[in-house]
């Protein structure tokens, strides 16, 4: 492919200023996450929750792009790290980073890249790609 598919955030504003645009939409997404990251199911077996969070960095890595997607992810554990409940059921400080969810919580920035470059690239509408993910697993149980 030689051209790229545009975002969301682009097809939908595209007359506001890119910084403004892009401001609003990093803050935006990172609200999204934290919304998402108070719907939690925990698990007894494991420190580490179900929560809502990972369909809410699949969705803003799509909506907004690699780019603005990975830094509003990137804000999101800033905003936790400083002290606002933004974690899983309120959770919020250093120490949350360095226990048993922060590599989810790190791994989200790379995961909103990737599904942000894919969805540029328009990958996601080709039957193709978008079943490859359920395929390669059921290549180990043979």
């Amino acid at each position: 492919m030689t051209t790229l598919a545009p975002t969301l955030s682009v097809r939908y504003f595209p007359r506001t200023a890119t910084w403004i645009r892009d401001l609003f939409l990093i803050v935006f997404g990172s609200l999204f996450v934290a919304a998402l990251a108070q719907v939690e199911i925990p698990l007894p077996f494991t420190p580490v929750p179900i929560t809502g969070q990972t369909f809410g960095v699949l969705i803003i890595g799509a909506a907004l792009g690699s780019k603005r997607g990975a830094l509003s992810l990137a804000l999101y554990l800033a905003e936790g790290i400083i002290g606002l409940p933004f974690f899983a059921g309120g959770a919020h400080g250093l120490s949350v980073v360095i226990g048993a969810t922060g590599g989810y919580l790190i791994g989200f920035i790379a995961a909103a890249y990737i599904i942000g470059l894919l969805a540029e690239r328009g990958l996601e509408r080709n039957a193709r790609c978008w079943q490859l993910p359920w395929l390669c697993p059921q290549h180990g149980r043979s």
